[in-house]
């Protein structure tokens, strides 16, 4: 498996990928949003010398507050023309796969609404993305709603869509990790780690959670093989390094 990280979208994104490069990870994780990460600010050009310097792999991932289930289609479209301006940025950058999150408007409209209208635009993204050649992944955050059952009817009425499994969130959401590997195995495209108590998504070391990292990563392997993003947002960096060598461990005694 290859381990990589994430850049951060508020600071310098060529800095970022250096750093990544330089602390010997295999890919980088462009998080392309605001402020600092968006199409108008990025240097395409030296984003790419970056990333060819160090021989990186890398994967796309876009803001986790594009509201793709809005009510109002006038808004989902607006996502879909946003996305798009991000694809262009990521095809640039040599990126084959991207990710977009759940997103639900619950409340005044059912969870059946909010599915729907989530379905309406992940397929128009997903076919302005095969344009580019880019293959779209969802990524269930940690909310209720984001349930093996209701990613589970999203991932089957989009054709070509993905699944992004973020460990951290399914700790949160049902705590029923091993399952979603298990069932969704077929559709897994990429994974991210970060451990947590087990009520909110913390985006902490490896070890300082209540994940029991060394029967999670037996049971991951048996089914993947891919990529794989340490989503560690803790000040300290020397965290993150510490988190990709206790992977690594993880990975070969597995």
């Amino acid at each position: 498996m290859k381990i990589g990280a994430p850049t951060h979208p508020r600071k310098d994104l060529v800095k970022e990928i250096e750093w990544i490069g330089r602390n010997g990870f295999d890919f980088v994780d462009l998080f392309l949003e605001e402020d600092k990460a968006v199409p108008d600010k990025i240097n395409i050009e030296k984003s790419r010398e970056a990333i060819k310097k160090y021989n990186l792999d890398v994967t796309g991932h876009t803001a986790w507050y594009l509201q793709t289930s809005s009510p109002l289609k006038s808004i989902r479209d607006c996502v879909v023309n946003e996305a798009e301006r991000y694809l262009k940025v990521f095809n640039k950058l040599g990126v084959e796969k991207v990710t977009l999150h759940a997103n639900w408007f619950v409340g005044l409209f059912s969870v059946k609404e909010s599915i729907n209208f989530q379905v309406y635009t992940l397929r128009k993204i997903v076919q302005r993305a095969e344009k580019y050649k880019i293959k779209i992944m969802l990524e269930p955050i940690d909310t209720r709603y984001d349930n093996i059952k209701n990613i589970s009817e999203i991932l089957n009425k989009v054709k070509g869509l993905y699944l992004h499994l973020d460990l951290g969130h399914a700790n949160v959401s049902e705590n029923k990790t091993e399952y979603w590997i298990r069932k969704f195995h077929k559709k897994l495209m990429h994974i991210h780690l970060s451990d947590n108590n087990g009520e909110e998504d913390q985006h902490l070391s490896i070890g300082k959670g209540n994940i029991k990292w060394k029967k999670v990563i037996r049971f991951l392997k048996k089914y993947y093989d891919g990529t794989m993003t340490l989503e560690i947002f803790e000040k300290n960096k020397k965290n993150l390094i510490s988190s990709k060598n206790k992977l690594g461990k993880l990975l070969e005694n597995a």
